[in-house]
């Protein structure tokens, strides 16, 4: 199987294309017994399968496809703190102790990322530039205002900055308006970086595999006991981390969230100069437009966006035309110039636009619903599922956990994403 597939015929990935060679060669062909069984290699199904070789636990970790195949190999690249909610939504949702045990969970969860870089010397192009969720319009600002004193009294070090700030770090004529800056967030490599926990973990002594999706999960004689293929694995627990990737083969997991996918497009090396006319400080930019858009410049000078779609079929073209119009908005500097990559990935979304934990049955975790936030989050819940699963104390556990949840309209609502963003793309600074 290749190291990387495509989500859509034609789309060509950044990150597939210049990705550091996997580190999982290996598919289930034997029968094995360990503590713990990890279902998924993205970043969730590898921060828990690190975690628990830090701990000393027996682990394996079956990957349908290959290491990063979901939306961990397919996202923007931004490393952000929290969810997209403020606090005080978060709060309400969940209660006042359980909803600040969760914004303070996830507060610093880029400072996490950056800790297992470190430590585990991971090639990911890590930048800790900050990011920058920036007003695309002056109306813009009072939302923002109100999430930035959210954001600070849960003691995050974001800032205010207005429109002089806001033109010097986007160098856009667009962004002139201001946005919150927060220094502790990133970039990175989202590939590299899954890839790199990949080779961590197996260094720990995790047993990992891919093109190994399991058939079944059955109790037998109160250990869990899954199928893949040719082989088998036998578990005290196990963590189902398959979130919108989630296969016939894992309905209960399927059925928690809405499908929604995100597109991305990405220029070739820019010139030295052009590169250096656009966020010149390498922030990471996410504006407040109903399609909300993404940039920021890679390692390599490239200009990396995006935004909501998929690249199917004839929606291709009409996204893809549609991004360049805002790529010249935003940055003219690059009219004219051709789009070098392009590629779509999935999200899992829920109603209440909060990632969940939910106990499909006694020993068994599925963390879904990350709604376009997985890399911090990912990383974050995987390793205070290992913390949980090692103590066995789940009171400590800062998100709540859940029995079985579906998504009501699953696929009406997916349909109103997918339709809804291309019917504004279609007319949009024609």
């Amino acid at each position: 199987m290749p190291d990387y597939l495509p989500q859509d015929t034609a789309e060509n990935s950044l990150w597939g294309a210049s990705a550091i060679a996997n580190p999982v060669r290996e598919q289930l062909r034997e029968s094995l017994q360990v503590d713990v069984l990890v279902v998924g290699g993205g970043y969730t199904g590898l921060s828990s399968a690190l975690h628990l070789a830090e701990r000393g636990v027996s682990v394996v970790l079956l990957e349908a496809k290959s290491i990063g195949f979901g939306g961990s190999g397919r996202n923007a690249g931004l490393v952000n703190a929290g969810v997209w909610q403020n606090p005080a939504y978060v709060r309400k949702q969940l209660g006042e102790e359980p909803g600040n045990r969760f914004n303070l969970a996830l507060r610093d969860s880029p400072a996490l990322v950056s800790d297992l870089v470190e430590c585990y010397d991971m090639s990911c192009d890590l930048q800790q530039t900050g990011t920058v969720h920036i007003a695309h319009r002056g109306g813009a600002m009072k939302y923002l205002e109100d999430r930035c004193q959210q954001l600070q009294d849960l003691g995050s070090a974001v800032e205010l900055i207005d429109g002089e700030s806001a033109r010097e770090i986007s160098a856009s004529p667009v962004y002139r308006h201001g946005g919150i800056h927060d220094p502790g967030a990133a970039t990175i490599h989202p590939l590299n970086y899954a890839r790199s926990l990949a080779r961590a973990s197996q260094d720990l002594g995790a047993r990992l595999f891919q093109a190994s999706a399991i058939e079944t999960l059955t109790r037998q004689n109160d250990r869990w006991f899954a199928t893949s293929g040719s082989g088998e694995v036998s578990a005290e627990q196990v963590i189902i981390a398959t979130n919108a990737y989630a296969d016939n083969n894992s309905q209960q997991v399927h059925g928690s969230t809405v499908p929604v996918f995100i597109f991305h497009c990405a220029t070739e090396p820019l010139s030295a100069e052009v590169a250096a006319s656009i966020i010149p400080r390498r922030h990471g930019l996410w504006d407040t437009q109903a399609l909300l858009t993404s940039s920021r410049i890679d390692s390599a000078g490239r200009l990396v966006m995006s935004s909501a779609g998929r690249l199917r079929g004839s929606q291709r073209a009409i996204r893809e035309n549609w991004m360049a119009r805002t790529r010249d908005w935003l940055y003219p500097q690059t009219r004219g110039l051709d789009w070098a990559y392009r590629w779509s990935g999935q999200i899992g979304v829920t109603s209440s636009k909060l990632p969940r934990v939910q106990l499909l049955a006694p020993g068994v975790f599925a963390p879904a619903g990350y709604n376009g936030r997985g890399i911090g989050t990912g990383s974050v819940i995987g390793k205070h599922l290992a913390d949980t699963i090692v103590s066995g104390n789940r009171d400590d556990f800062p998100f709540p956990i859940e029995a079985l949840y579906r998504e009501k309209w699953r696929r009406p609502r997916a349909a109103y994403y997918s339709y809804g963003s291309l019917a504004l793309q279609i007319g949009q600074r024609r």
